[in-house]
This record gives structure tokens, C-alpha cells and sequence, in this order.
């Protein structure tokens, strides 16, 4: 029972990587799904189709319902609740960003209080939720922030799609901890607080599919891809790989519960975006010059001093290096450019 882990958020980047490490890892996987017709989606990938045996699904079509999940975890042992709403343009804020990420994750812990085979809930958290959307304005690149740390104020009066996001999560990750306190559950809960993820993407089957999957690839990949971008990124890369080892690896009780992980990559000072360029030279030098590599863009960085030693210390590895992180995505790149052209 320990072995039956069930996963919300799968068809995601990060969801989707999880899901196939998690099989990887011998466990046997429900997946939550909203609508009937994403079955075959998974079940035709090449990734997920040689584990046909481990993997069932469940329809849930409304995640944030109340009792939504009181018929589908009476055999999980631990469940992993990847799934967010999507940083949509709305003028409904409320509705589409606010409530659904509270009353997803509330709606899966309250079933969970009811169901004794569960012994852990992981929960996919962010590092947004470290500081207060304003911060972005007048960064504080002095202080070194931990998992102890937490939006101050997060608000609902908000202007745009960004904001709406980067509180709801704050709002999210505080309902977890009211939870705990409240309710003190049977089972612990972890929340995975990643920074910004990148590195392969194991959904594409093509290079368009790199740019339609994950709408922020492309703003990530700006400098080598000639887009020059107005709008800064923090410096806080994590790769998606060490993102889903931290989910599948919280299920171990070696991990402990009851606590809040940052994920992130290159210590402190981070990395500067748009250093991706010497990353391409250095190890793709007989590409450079080709359109799809104009390495002519930029990706201005806000500089944003994060401590994730704690992580590496309970989980027991190092995270993946920027560089080599990057240098997975160009080679993902190059190879479904290359599979198009030999069509």
C-alpha cells in the first residue's frame, strides 16, 4: 500500500516528470485526470505506455470540490498534489486563481483525513510564496532567504495575471500550515518550494511541442533563441528532474514531514540568464551561427539569495548545475530539430 502513490497535475511539466520517475522507481500510480479523453494521452506516450501495468487513472473533473477526492484514495499510501491553477488572463481573479488553488489543495486534505492508508501528502508549493509579489520592484538582494520564510502579506486586490498567481500560492502554502495546526492529521505533509524550473521535457515529441507544452520556454531560452526580453527573471534555476526527485523522494520517511523544502540550484548568488549563451558555446560550438541559435537575445536577472542547503541536507544530494541543466535542454532542442529535418 505503501507503494501506491496518487499523483494530481500529471499531464504538467513538472507533473508528467514526476509520474515517470515515480514508475521508474517501482511504484504503482493513480493518476488524477479532469476529463475521460486524456487517458489515451498517457497511454500512447512512449514514456509512460511500458507501464501500462502500474499506472491506472480516476476522473475528477472538478479538483477544488469538496469531497472530491473521498472515493479515490482508500488504497494510496502517499499523494503527490502537483496540480495549480494556470496563470490565466481573467478579470475573475477570485474564480479562476485565487479560490482554485486554496480549495484544490484543501479539498485534498480534508478526503485525506478520512482515508487511514494515506501516511503522506506532498505538496508542489513555489518559492513565490518566499516574498511579497512587490518585492519584485525593490528586490532585497542582501538577505538570504530559507523555507522559514513567507509572503508577509499576500493580497487579493491585484492587477494582473502574475500577481494573482504569485499570491495565490502564498495563500495556498498558508492554508497548508493552518491545516496542520488545526487538524493535526494522522499523515505529514511536505511542501516542495521550487524556483524557476527548466531542463528537459519529456512531454515533446517534437520542437514545437518544446514551445506549445510550456509556455515559459521559450521566455527562458530568450537569450540563445535572439529574443530580448524587457521583464527580469530571478536567479533561481532548478532542473525539472531534481524537481520530481524531490516529490518521489518525499515519499520516504527518511525525508521528514511536517516541514517545507526549497528547490534550487547554484547556491546563493544563482545565475545570471543570460550566461546561457557560453553555455552553447562551450558545448555546442559547431551550432552556433544557425537560425535557430542566433544567441542574440537577452533575459535581464534579479538577483534574489536563496538557501536550499537544508534540502540537500534531508534529501541527501546535490541539485543539478545550471549549465548542465541548460546544456540538457539546447541538446533536447537540437535532436527534435534534427528528427524534423531527417522526416
Amino acid at each position: 500500500m505503501e507503494k501506491t502513490v496518487l499523483i494530481t497535475g500529471a499531464s504538467g511539466f513538472v507533473g508528467f516528470q514526476t509520474l515517470l520517475l515515480a514508475l521508474e522507481e517501482g511504484y504503482t500510480v493513480k493518476v488524477v485526470i479532469r476529463k475521460p479523453d486524456q487517458i489515451q494521452q498517457f497511454k500512447i506516450h512512449p514514456k509512460i505506455c511500458q507501464f501500462e501495468s502500474k499506472v491506472d487513472y480516476v476522473v475528477v473533473p472538478d479538483l477544488a470540490k469538496k469531497g472530491a477526492f473521498d472515493s479515490v484514495l482508500h488504497d494510496i499510501g502517499t499523494i503527490l498534489h502537483i496540480a495549480s491553477p494556470l496563470m490565466v488572463q481573467t478579470e475573475d481573479y477570485d474564480n479562476y486563481i485565487f479560490n482554485p488553488a486554496v480549495d484544490m489543495t484543501s479539498s485534498i486534505l480534508f478526503s485525506a483525513l478520512n482515508a487511514p492508508t494515506v501516511k503522506r501528502v506532498v505538496i508542489t508549493s513555489s518559492m513565490v510564496t518566499l516574498v511579497s509579489f512587490h518585492w519584485l520592484s525593490n528586490p532585497d538582494s542582501t538577505k538570504l532567504y530559507t523555507a522559514n520564510d513567507m509572503n508577509p502579506a499576500p493580497t487579493r486586490s491585484v492587477s494582473n495575471p502574475m500577481e494573482a498567481y504569485w499570491n495565490s500560492k502564498a495563500f495556498a502554502r498558508q492554508a497548508v500550515h493552518e491545516f496542520l495546526s488545526d487538524h493535526k492529521p494522522n499523515f505529514d505533509i511536505v511542501q516542495l518550494l521550487p524556483g524557476a524550473v527548466m531542463g528537459v521535457d519529456d512531454r515533446a515529441q517534437t520542437a514545437e511541442d518544446l514551445f506549445n507544452k510550456t509556455p515559459e520556454w521559450a521566455y527562458r531560452m530568450s537569450p540563445v533563441l535572439g529574443t530580448k526580453q524587457p521583464e527580469p527573471l530571478v536567479s533561481v534555476p532548478v532542473d525539472v528532474e531534481d524537481v520530481a526527485k524531490a516529490h518521489v523522494d518525499a515519499i520516504k520517511p527518511s525525508v521528514p514531514g511536517n516541514r517545507d523544502y526549497i528547490l534550487c540550484a547554484e547556491g546563493p548568488e544563482g545565475v545570471e540568464w543570460d550566461s546561457m549563451i557560453d553555455v552553447v558555446k562551450k558545448h555546442f560550438p559547431g551550432e552556433i551561427g544557425r537560425k535557430e541559435l542566433p544567441l542574440n537575445g537577452t533575459l535581464p536577472t534579479i538577483k534574489w539569495r536563496v538557501d536550499a542547503s537544508d534540502t540537500e541536507k534531508h534529501f541527501g544530494w546535490k541539485f543539478k548545475s545550471f549549465e548542465d541543466s541548460f546544456k540538457d535542454v539546447v541538446a533536447q532542442y537540437l535532436r527534435l530539430l534534427s528528427l524534423e529535418r531527417d522526416r
